[in-house]
């Protein structure tokens, strides 16, 4: 065991006696490290607060905060400690100032990546400021950004430690490139369905999405490399595989929130047997509506006109009472202020049934929250079912059979 221990001391260069000295350099490295730091995270930290917080910008607070300060110490201090240690003993004189000097070289490679990646996140922190980013998010290609550097660094770190070059180890790692491509399979499905979810503009942050093969149902909070995080109206998270959102279907109501409007598609099944020709006392109570007025005096005028000439009540053409109720909600519709107008709106038969005729009202909501719109929607019908009786006209109601 003990020429295992000083064979691998002689490859890096140092005897068994210079192990205590090596000790005390590494102890009296870290403590200055630890003194410089505090400094830079202290002091420093609150001096550069303080003078972006008197800025009129916001960019300088996004992007410097306490974080960055903490990884700008762990930069700073090697570069000290280098300077301390090699001014004051002689590098050449000890051969254990290899291991120091691979230490030091390790922790700057390693302390500049994590400086660059809080760089990173304070432009990305900038940048989501602006109602651009919710059209063209960056944080997809931030995170490969950070995936190329870390890689890198790894690369760095192994060859500073074997004492070999980058390229020579590139060169070597090329047999492990399957087996990588496998480790980070998700992550370069990711990256792909990243860049053409924001190509094709199919989802941005805010948007309501529907994925039910994953409980998804509600906003999007954050897409990033691997991931989509939706809050459902439940105020659950679900995470949704950011390459899924290509690879199957989902619904983005984007579209309803841009159009001004939000659909209703609802119908009430009419009692058939209470269909029948208006009577003459009904048409003239109906004359009297502000909203039906004009339409049954401009129709008696004309099936007047038409059934001048026809001898049997056959041939003639007479107002239903379903038909006129149908002229009634399309007019009471286009006075209704929750309803967008500008959009499609009509009231229609569909094909009678087993339980009546279905009447359905088409239209678009003006107000498009849930709740307001779930309001706009109940008030159409409570006034649907409470007009019918009006016009001689039953909702289809099952009356099943009782139990033997």
């Amino acid at each position: 065991m003990r020429e295992f221990i000083e064979s691998g001391l002689r490859s890096w260069g140092i005897s068994v006696g210079d192990v205590t000295m090596l000790v005390v350099l590494i102890v009296l490295m870290l403590v200055v490290a630890w003194v410089v730091y505090l400094i830079a995270r202290k002091w420093v930290a609150r001096g550069v607060m303080k003078l972006t917080g008197k800025t009129a910008t916001t960019w300088d607070d996004l992007m410097f905060d306490q974080h960055f300060f903490t990884r700008l110490g762990l930069l700073i201090a090697p570069f000290v400690v280098e300077l301390f240690l090699f001014n004051l003993f002689d590098p050449e004189k000890w051969s254990y100032f290899i291991v120091l000097d691979k230490i030091i070289k390790i922790w700057i490679t390693i302390a500049a990546i994590l400086l660059v990646s809080a760089v990173l996140d304070g432009a990305n922190r900038i940048y989501e400021n602006y109602p651009l980013a919710k059209h063209r998010p960056l944080k997809v290609f931030i995170q490969i950004i950070k995936i190329v550097l870390y890689c890198a660094a790894g690369v760095i770190v192994i060859s500073i430690s074997i004492g070999k070059s980058p390229e020579a180890l590139l060169v070597g790692m090329g047999a492990f490139a399957a087996v990588l491509m496998l480790v980070f399979k998700d992550t370069i499905l990711g990256f792909v369905a990243g860049v053409q979810l924001m190509a094709n503009n199919m989802i941005r942050i805010g948007d309501w999405i529907v994925m039910p093969s994953h409980g998804a149902d509600g906003l999007v909070l954050e897409i990033n490399l691997t991931t989509v995080k939706v809050q459902n109206w439940d105020k659950t998270i679900s995470t949704v595989p950011t390459y899924k959102l290509v690879s199957e279907s989902f619904t983005n109501w984007r579209g309803m929130w841009e159009s001004g409007g939000r659909r209703i598609k609802r119908s009430v099944n009419i009692d058939i047997h209470s269909i029948h020709y208006l009577t003459d006392d009904e048409i003239e109570a109906l004359k009297k509506s502000s909203l039906l007025g004009g339409y049954v005096k401009q129709k008696e005028a004309e099936l007047a006109a038409y059934n001048a000439n026809r001898p049997t009540l056959l041939d003639e053409k007479r107002m239903t009472n379903i038909g006129t109720f149908r002229e009634y909600m399309m007019a009471w519709l286009n006075r209704n202020p929750d309803i967008n107008l500008d959009l499609i709106h009509t009231v229609r038969q569909l094909q009678p049934g087993p339980t009546g005729v279905p009447l359905e009202i088409y239209c678009f909501s003006a107000q498009q929250s849930w709740v307001d719109y779930e309001r706009v929607q109940s008030d159409i019908f409570d006034h649907v079912f409470a007009v019918l009786p009006l016009f001689g006209l039953r909702a289809y109601e099952y009356a099943g059979r009782p139990l033997e």
